[in-house]
C-alpha cells in the first residue's frame, strides 16, 4: 500500500521535495513495462471552479534566500469526480536557489489521472520570459521505492527550465484529474500548512457537494476551516499568511511530524472504513489445483505443525514483491495468484496466508496497520489514507497473535516469532467495526547478551578474547537475515574490522561458530581472536589496559539536537547485557575498584557493575529500554542521564609494576604468523 503522505504532498517545488521524497530512478524501460496506460499530459486553461489567488512580491533586499515562496495553493474538487488543482509561485534569489528549484516535477498516475498543465512562466522584471511549450515536457518513470520491490506505475512530468536567473519569479500550476477507483469515490485528503521554509501565503480548500458532508482536522495549527455553502456545493477553506519555517529535529518518533496540516474525511465512522476494506478484500479466493494440493498437505500435519509451515512458506516462499498498478494499489490479488506466482506485497500476502489458516480451522483475518503512526491512528479521522501496511491477525487457544508475513527470517514457530507493535489495527472481516489494540501480548521484547572472556597470560603478551553473542526476538530476526544475505565470511570480516579499529594487530583464531535455535527463536554466535595489542606498557611500566561493555551505546547516543522542542526517540522493547571478564595471570586485587552503578528513569533502566573475584576483574552493563519516547518536558533531564551513562562504557586500569622481556615483540610475530597459516590451512581445507 502506498504511503498516506504522498497522497497530497506530491508535485512540491524542489525544495518541499527534499523533505517527503528520495531520489527519482530513470529507468523509463520500467515503467514501459509496468504501466500499460499512455500518460496524458494536457496544456490547458484552470478550472472555472478554482478560487484564483493574489500574491505580491516585494523589493528583491526583502526576499528570503535562496528561494523565497509568495503562495503555495491546494484546492481540491469532488463534485464532478476528483481533481487536484496546486499552484506554486516563488522568487529565485541566489544561485543555489535556481539549482534547486528550476525543474518542476509533476508526479500522477496515468492509469487513473490525467495532468492537466495550466502554464509555467517565468517572471523578469514583472514581464513572462518563458512560456510553456509541450515540447518542454517530459515523462519519465517515478518508481522510486524499486529497491523496496514496490511498483506503481507512478510517472512524472519534468520540466527543466531554461535560462533562469536570480531575481526571477517561477508560477506555475497544475490540475491532476481522476482518483483510483479502488476508493469508489469516498473522498479522503490532507494538506501540509506548514513547511522547512517560510510561505508567505497558503491556501487549502475543497469544494465538496453539499449532500457529501466532509469531517475535517487540523494538527498543531489553531488555524480556522471556513465553511460556506453555495447552491448544492460546500466549501471548507483556510488561508495562512506568514507562515514560520519549521525545524525538524533528529530522532523524533515515526508518529510525530512538526509539519502543521488539515486532514478532509468523508468517513463518518471507522465502521465505514472496515466495510470499505472488507469489500475490497472479497477478491476470488477459489484455489488453484496445486494450491488445493497444498492445503490437502497441510491438513494431513498437526495443527501446530500446519500453522506453522503455513506462516513460514507465506514469509520466506512468497517474494515480496509489489505490484500497486492501478487498483491493486490497495486490492490484494487472489491467493490462488500469490501462490501460483510465489509473490505479493502486504496485502496479498496477508490475504494469502489468512486464507490458508482459515482452510485449516483457524480464526485469522487481514489487518491493516500503519507502520508510521502506529498507536496514533486513532488520533486521525477515519479515512482509508492512515493505513499503509497489512498483517494478519491470528486468533488461537485465547492468544490473539499479530503476524507480518513481509518479515522473513523470523523464528520457525507461532509460538517464538516476534511480533510488531503496531498499535492499532482495522480487521479486515464482516464484523469489524472498530479500531482494536495491536499490541502483542508475547513475544514483543528482543534481547542481546554479550558475554567476553579475556585471558592473559602475562602482562605483555597477546591474549585470547572469546566473544559470545546471543539475540532473540527482532535482533535474531535481523542477524539471521544479515548471515543469509552477506555470508558468513563477509560478517566474520567486518566484525574483525570493527575490532580492528581499537586493536590494529587483532587476529582471528577461529571461524565463526553459529548456532540458530529457531524454535526458539535464540541465534548465538561465537568469536575468538588473539590480540596482541591489548596491553599498553605506559612510561611508568605500567600495563594499561582498557575493556568496553559497550554494546547498548547506540541505544543512547544524544541526538544532535539538544534544546528540543519535539519528542526524542527510543528503540523500544529492548535489553542488552554486556558483560567482560578479564582473567589475569595472578591474583591482583581491585576490590578499591568494586563499584555498582544504577541510573533510570521512566524511558530507560541502566545498571552498571565492576566486581573482583581473585584472579577475575568482571565489568557488566545491563541497559533496558520501557518506553518508545521522551516527551520534551524531560528531555532535558533524560540527556543528561545519558551522559552518565556515556562515562560507564568503559573501563580502564593498569597493572603496576610491570616489566617486559626484550623478546616479546618477536613471540608475538611468531605467533602471528603461525595463526595465519593454520587459518588459511583450514580454510583451503574447507574449500
Amino acid at each position: 500500500m502506498p504511503n498516506r503522505r504522498i497522497k497530497w504532498y506530491r508535485n512540491l517545488p524542489a525544495s518541499f521535495i527534499v523533505l517527503f521524497f528520495v531520489c527519482l530512478s530513470s529507468n523509463i524501460a520500467a515503467a514501459n513495462r509496468l504501466n500499460s496506460h499512455e500518460p496524458q499530459v494536457n496544456i490547458i486553461n484552470s478550472p472555472t471552479w478554482v478560487d484564483m489567488q493574489t500574491y505580491t512580491v516585494a523589493d528583491f533586499v526583502d526576499l528570503r534566500s535562496p528561494a523565497h515562496y509568495h503562495l503555495v495553493d491546494k484546492q481540491v474538487s469532488g463534485v464532478a469526480g476528483k481533481q487536484v488543482y496546486a499552484r506554486f509561485v516563488y522568487s529565485l534569489t541566489d544561485p543555489s536557489g535556481i539549482e534547486s528549484n528550476a525543474n518542476i516535477h509533476i508526479r500522477f498516475n496515468p492509469a487513473y489521472e490525467v495532468l492537466n498543465i495550466h502554464g509555467i512562466k517565468v517572471l523578469r522584471n514583472n514581464k513572462v520570459v518563458n512560456q510553456l511549450k509541450r515540447s518542454d515536457i517530459e515523462v519519465i518513470n517515478a518508481e522510486d521505492r524499486q529497491n523496496s520491490n514496490i511498483y506503481s506505475g507512478e510517472v512524472e512530468a519534468v520540466v527543466l527550465l531554461k535560462d533562469v536567473r536570480v531575481g526571477d519569479v517561477i508560477d506555475y500550476s497544475y490540475t491532476v484529474v481522476g482518483s483510483n477507483p479502488v476508493f469508489a469515490d469516498k473522498f479522503s485528503a490532507g494538506a501540509t500548512i506548514g513547511w522547512g521554509v517560510t510561505v508567505d501565503k497558503i491556501n487549502v480548500a475543497v469544494l465538496m457537494p453539499s449532500n457529501r458532508p466532509l469531517q475535517y482536522k487540523l494538527f498543531r495549527s489553531d488555524a480556522k476551516v471556513k465553511k460556506q455553502t453555495k447552491d448544492t456545493n460546500t466549501l471548507y477553506q483556510l488561508t495562512l499568511l506568514d507562515t514560520a519555517e519549521i525545524f525538524e529535529e533528529d530522532n523524533i518518533p515515526s508518529w510525530y511530524t512538526p509539519y502543521p496540516h488539515v486532514q478532509f474525511s468523508e468517513y463518518q465512522s471507522w465502521q465505514e472504513v472496515a466495510s470499505w476494506a472488507n469489500e475490497l478484500f472479497a477478491v476470488d479466493k477459489t484455489p488453484s489445483p496445486e494450491l488445493v494440493e497444498f492445503i490437502s498437505n497441510l491438513k494431513t500435519k498437526p495443527l501446530n505443525d500446519a500453522i506453522d509451515e503455513a506462516i513460514n512458506f507465506s514469509q520466506n516462499q512468497i517474494r515480496y514483491l509489489g505490484l500497486e498498478l492501478g487498483e491493486n494499489s490497495h486490492r490484494p490479488h487472489s491467493p490462488a495468484e500469490t501462490f501460483d506466482h510465489r509473490q505479493g506485497d502486504c496485502k496479498d500476502k496477508s490475504l494469502f496466508l489468512s486464507m490458508l489458516l482459515n482452510e485449516l480451522g483457524v480464526t485469522a483475518s487481514p489487518a491493516l496497520v500503519s507502520s508510521v503512526n502506529r498507536q496514533h491512528v486513532n488520533d486521525y479521522l477515519p479515512s482509508h489514507g492512515v493505513f499503509d501496511h497489512a498483517i494478519v491477525n491470528i486468533q488461537l487457544n485465547g492468544i490473539s497473535y499479530w503476524i507480518d508475513p513481509t518479515v522473513t527470517h523470523q523464528g520457525s514457530k507461532l509460538v517464538s516469532k516476534f511480533q510488531t507493535d503496531f498499535g492499532s489495527a482495522l480487521l479486515v472481516n464482516p464484523t469489524s467495526t472498530k479500531l482494536v489494540s495491536a499490541q502483542p501480548s508475547l513475544n514483543n521484547h528482543s534481547s542481546i547478551v554479550v558475554t567476553e572472556n579475556i585471558i592473559a597470560a602475562d602482562y605483555s603478551s597477546a591474549v585470547e578474547w572469546r566473544i559470545t553473542t546471543k539475540m532473540t526476538g527482532r535482533e535474531a530476526d535481523n542477524l539471521r537475515y544479515r548471515l543469509k544475505s552477506e555470508g558468513q565470511v563477509k560478517l566474520a570480516k567486518s566484525y574483525l574490522n570493527y575490532y580492528a579499529k581499537r586493536y590494529p594487530n587483532i587476529e582471528s583464531l577461529d571461524q565463526l561458530s553459529i548456532n540458530d535455535n529457531r524454535g526458539d527463536n535464540q541465534i548465538t554466535i561465537v568469536e575468538r581472536y588473539l590480540v596482541v595489542d591489548f596491553w599498553r606498557l605506559n612510561a611508568q611500566q605500567h600495563a594499561e589496559f582498557e575493556l568496553q561493555a559497550d554494546f547498548s551505546s547506540q541505544y543512547v547516543q544524544l541526538p544532535k539536537s539538544i534544546k528540543r522542542e519535539q519528542p526524542l526517540a527510543i528503540y523500544p522493547n529492548i535489553s542488552v547485557e554486556h558483560k567482560i571478564t578479564l582473567q589475569l595471570p595472578e591474583h591482583i586485587d581491585f576490590s578499591t575498584e568494586v563499584d555498582n552503578a544504577s541510573y533510570a528513569d521512566q524511558h530507560i533502566n541502566f545498571d552498571s557493575q565492576i566486581s573482583n573475584d581473585r584472579r577475575l576483574l568482571i565489568f557488566s552493563n545491563i541497559y533496558q529500554a520501557k518506553q518508545d519516547h521522551v516527551a520534551v518536558a524531560d528531555v532535558a533531564a533524560h540527556l543528561s542521564l545519558l551522559n552518565d551513562i556515556a562515562k560507564r562504557m568503559s573501563y580502564h586500569n593498569s597493572i603496576t609494576n610491570v616489566s617486559q622481556d626484550p623478546g616479546i615483540q618477536s613471540m608475538q610475530n611468531l605467533l602471528k604468523n603461525l595463526n595465519q597459516r593454520r587459518l588459511a590451512t583450514e580454510q583451503n581445507a574447507g574449500e
